[in-house]
């Protein structure tokens, strides 16, 4: 992991953030409940990747220790155990660490040092970022009300994570098929909030570069 530096660290977080998502796609195709396993080492080596990629700071190697015990200790608990709160524990876990390496890649790509490759790729997994936070919510939200959501029908959140993708980043780039839709206030709150968060973020990027691009000229 040496070999990961400030001027490439974003080629291998969004590459494991892409395979990441691919296999959501693999997983909706096998039979429900076969492809968990999969998902779960996978969101593991993201957070690993996101460990040595991402933020060297002593800070953030607490976090991101104390999110992989928990996603652990989770995957520990929906195989051995029946508790009905486990899979809100697990998406929680989930949802606080993607928020939190959003808020690391964020400071690193739209805030500070000069324009370059590796910055435009961090422009992207912040983007890849954002669909799977809301991913989370929705899941979350399906958990609490199950039919909250058209055209996903309430099973173990693995084997609906492939779909919801979907349905998170159609609405964050506001393409808006029709083919799913929000069918309770809060769900709905949630899909106009995150395609208000994908305008605005195209936003924050353009401005934020053209404002570098000046100062680097000036």
């Amino acid at each position: 992991m040496r070999r990961i530096h400030s001027h490439n660290n974003f080629y291998f977080f969004t590459a494991s953030l892409v395979i990441l998502l691919l296999a959501s796609a693999f997983v909706s195709s096998t039979p429900a409940g076969e492809g968990h396993l999969l998902l779960q080492v996978l969101m593991f080596a993201t957070e690993l990747v996101a460990y040595f990629s991402l933020n060297l700071s002593r800070r953030w190697r607490i976090f991101v220790g104390v999110m992989l015990l928990s996603l652990m200790a989770s995957t520990v608990m929906r195989e051995f155990t029946d508790w009905s709160a486990q899979p809100l524990i697990g998406l929680g876990a989930s949802l606080v660490f993607y928020c939190g390496m959003a808020y690391a890649a964020a400071r690193q790509v739209l805030f500070s040092g000069d324009i370059e490759p590796n910055t435009i790729v961090g422009t992207v997994a912040v983007y890849l970022l954002l669909g799977l936070i809301w991913t989370v919510l929705y899941l979350m939200a399906l958990e609490v009300w199950p039919t909250g959501i058209n055209g996903i029908a309430y099973q173990d959140w693995h084997d609906n994570f492939g779909i919801t993708t979907y349905f998170s980043y159609v609405t964050l780039s506001t393409l808006g098929y029709g083919d799913i839709t929000a069918a309770l206030p809060v769900t709905r709150t949630l899909a106009f909030l995150e395609a208000i968060t994908g305008t605005f973020y195209m936003a924050v990027v353009v401005a934020s570069m053209i404002g570098r691009v000046s100062k680097s000229s000036s």
